[in-house]
């Protein structure tokens, strides 16, 4: 965690204490939702007392509101645009209304960042498109995003990385398990299918399969989806025998039909190639070969060179986190309580500490 001075002493100036600036710049950055219980964890405390005062606080300044779910949970939701803005981040999407199921996935994501505190954050949408389009060089349209009409009906926007799932790079010591790579966490509810996180994998593809080295974090509450989320990912990013230099040399010639405009003679076979090499083949590295290729500067003993140095560099590995809270408790009645009413501090039974475990998955 590597919050700016500045930003925590704003959020103090306002009357809270260190440990709630810097647990409220959390919400702020990654969720816009939590429960006491997670600010308990945060704390690293488990007297109930102690979130009941800095949740009422939260209230009584109409920074948020507070909705009871099931289980008598309470969920706050830190909504002011006066925090937002004295952080730099006024124009996150955080703060406002969401149905319950998005406020549940915000409410994982939230776990997951407080237990991997350590690492280095893209915190923000601008963020990861700065660090992916600007410093990487990848092209935009390979970037995960979102489009989103506009008035007039006609005119459109679309926005990256809108998901808001956790992007960083490993550091701190516990990161010596991990490659020194981007690393990509999903944060899937408890419902039985996998649709939702095989929508986000094909959602992600054209940027992951670009990178020759990544991680992907499966997180979840239960461990019942752990090896089925690990075989699909396996099928779509796992190391591919076939890549070898004949099939590198025949989508290369191919692709120099195509774009010479000489597609009289392709087969349906030869199309589908080209499509599966335009995937399989994108990094920069064979984008290079190619045009050594076609310039008549590279043999075949050089392709299987390059192949080589391909299979060498790409380390794409599947990793699953546990989760401490499963937030079952949508299906129930739920209240609002207006942001400048402090309601009754509940009394908090506050489960045992679970830590959140990175291991390698065994797809």
């Amino acid at each position: 965690m590597n919050i700016a001075p500045e930003y925590l002493a704003a959020i103090q100036g306002y009357g809270y204490t260190r440990t709630e600036a810097e647990f409220l710049y959390l919400v702020a950055t990654h969720s816009g939702y939590f429960t006491q219980r997670q600010f308990l964890r945060f704390a690293g405390v488990e007297k109930g007392w102690v979130a009941s005062r800095f949740t009422e606080k939260l209230l009584r300044f109409r920074h948020g509101r507070s909705t009871r779910y099931g289980y008598q949970t309470r969920i706050y939701n830190l909504y002011s645009r006066s925090i937002y803005d004295i952080i730099g981040k006024d124009n996150l999407r955080t703060r406002r209304r969401l149905p319950n199921d998005p406020i549940r996935t915000r409410l994982l994501i939230l776990d997951f960042v407080l237990g991997h505190l350590e690492h280095q954050y893209l915190e923000t949408a601008a963020d990861k498109l700065a660090h992916f389009h600007r410093k990487l060089r990848f092209p935009l349209p390979t970037l995960p995003g979102r489009i989103y009409k506009g008035i007039p009906s006609l005119s459109h926007t679309k926005r990256f990385f809108a998901d808001r799932f956790p992007i960083f790079v490993p550091s701190g010591p516990e990161s010596l398990s991990l490659p020194l790579a981007p690393t990509f966490v999903y944060c899937d509810t408890a419902e039985p299918g996998l649709l939702r996180y095989i929508s986000h994998l094909r959602r992600y593809e054209p940027l992951l399969i670009q990178l020759p080295a990544f991680n992907f974090v499966y997180a979840a509450a239960s461990d019942t989806k752990f090896k089925r989320a690990g075989r699909f990912f396996s099928r779509l990013f796992a190391s591919d025998s076939s890549s070898d230099p004949d099939r590198l040399i025949r989508y290369f010639k191919i692709r120099q039909l195509w774009e010479d405009h000489k597609t009289s003679s392709l087969t349906r076979a030869d199309r589908q190639l080209l499509r599966d090499g335009d995937r399989r083949f994108h990094r920069q590295l064979f984008q290079d070969a190619y045009r050594l290729w076609t310039a008549e500067k590279l043999s075949a003993t050089n392709l299987a060179s390059v192949v080589h140095k391909a299979k060498i560099d790409e380390c794409r590995l599947f990793l699953t986190c546990l989760l401490p809270d499963a937030y079952d408790i949508f299906e129930r009645f739920s209240k609002d309580y207006p942001a400048h009413q402090a309601e009754p501090a509940p009394k908090i039974a506050v489960p045992e500490l679970v830590p959140l475990l990175l291991h390698r998955g065994s797809p």
